[in-house]
């Protein structure tokens, strides 16, 4: 056998082109690096230098299917996403940060260049990418975790960003597709290599399942005419938080806006998210359309209550309108049951409770609540409370009268 030293060989970017070396060169560059598993450089290293001794045409058409293998390997390393957030939003940008990790095949170590990472929609032709993430260097082994955050993320498409967060919001799984081309290196070896993931994910499903836990009138409303406050439950059954702000809802019954309410500072996070409310409640409306209202299904009176419906009205977050969050949100409603009359009549009862009132005018709740499934006689009670808030105690005093 020759004395000379064999020669070593790499892969460069072009999966056609190669570099020559010699072995010791090879062992050089592998101390250099040596913060990686020098064993695998050194097995990779002597077994393409053994392949190449025997048969020279045998080890370049070896090292012609290394990019076809490793891009297999890829294509095969399972990508999980554990959580992601979308914070800090604005017209155009946002805080974005991923919770990801790679499963690499046992006994294999990769490193990997910086890497661009594009987001898109597979249906949709040319690629069209909503959002690029830079990755940092890797060193890839077994189960590795990769956790990115960036402060300022560009939405380079809202069509698509906006479809996205649709497909996300109203559905009960999703998908998002990534992908991104880096230098891989194995060993000694290093090959160009392109990451294209699509991952399934859970996503909102409409919030089904959204309620308003508790509730109660303000009398008399307070300086900026709220006069409810109650604890709303959202749920979120997707991996992803959203920083919303400020969330004004239509408060709806019948087709009817019966009122509007504000949630401060919404951080939706995965799971149950319980908020406090404050709204004002059309008075006036509710009881001049109270036989419409209570037309609502038979089921949620039977429950003792109505069917209320709430739509977003608006999104502002640091004092800004989050346009693209009103576009997704705008067109969702969700539905929910709340015993609105009994909050009313429980609200005021305490308040005649604690008034009391000794010349026989006081207003008998249990009366009034006597027969709720009449419309004439809800109507008068609705009116006479409605009276009553507003401090027209002998009008209270005639209707009942009648």
């Amino acid at each position: 056998m020759n004395s000379k030293s064999n020669p070593s060989y790499s892969i460069g970017s072009d999966r056609n082109s190669l570099t020559f070396g010699t072995k010791s060169q090879s062992e050089k560059q592998i101390k250099l690096e040596a913060e990686h598993d020098a064993v695998d450089r050194v097995r990779s290293a002597q077994f393409v230098a053994i392949s190449s001794s025997y048969s020279p045409r045998l080890s370049l058409s070896f090292l012609a299917i290394i990019p076809a293998i490793a891009q297999r390997i890829v294509d095969n390393t399972a990508l999980h996403v554990y959580s992601a957030q979308i914070l800090n939003p604005n017209a155009d940008q946002f805080t974005f940060i991923l919770h990801t990790s790679l499963d690499v095949p046992r006994g294999l170590r990769i490193r990997t260049d910086p890497l661009n990472l594009s987001f898109f929609n597979r249906d949709v032709t040319p690629m069209e990418p909503y959002l690029t993430v830079a990755l940092p260097a890797y060193s890839l082994k077994g189960k590795t975790d990769l956790s990115i955050t960036r402060n300022v993320t560009d939405i380079l498409n809202m069509k698509q960003f906006v479809n996205t967060l649709a497909s996300a919001v109203y559905n009960k799984s999703f998908t998002i597709s990534a992908k991104g081309s880096t230098i891989g290196h194995f060993g000694a070896l290093k090959t160009l290599l392109t990451v294209e993931k699509d991952i399934e994910l859970k996503g909102l499903d409409k919030l089904s399942g959204f309620s308003i836990d508790s509730a109660r009138l303000v009398i008399p409303k307070e300086a900026d005419g709220t006069n409810l406050v109650g604890v709303v439950m959202i749920p979120n059954y997707s991996i992803f938080t959203f920083a919303l702000g400020k969330v004004t809802l239509n408060l709806q019954c019948s087709d009817m806006v019966i009122g509007q309410a504000t949630i401060e500072n919404v951080v939706l996070k995965p799971g149950n998210n319980s908020v406090s409310l404050r709204g004002q409640l059309d008075m006036d409306t509710v009881i001049d359309n109270l036989p419409a209202i209570l037309s609502t299904p038979k089921s949620a009176l039977m429950d003792g209550g109505l069917e209320l419906t709430a739509s977003v009205n608006s999104t502002i977050y640091d004092g800004k309108h989050i346009a693209y969050y009103e576009k997704l949100l705008n067109n969702l409603t969700i539905t929910t049951r709340v015993p609105i009359l009994m909050i009313l009549l429980d609200t005021v009862r305490g308040l005649i409770d604690t008034t009391g009132s000794g010349d026989g005018n006081g207003i008998n709740i249990t009366a009034i609540m006597g027969d709720m499934s009449i419309f004439m006689e809800t109507t008068l009670a609705a009116r006479s409370l409605k009276s009553f808030m507003d401090g027209c105690d002998p009008v209270i005093s005639t209707n009942l009268g009648n």
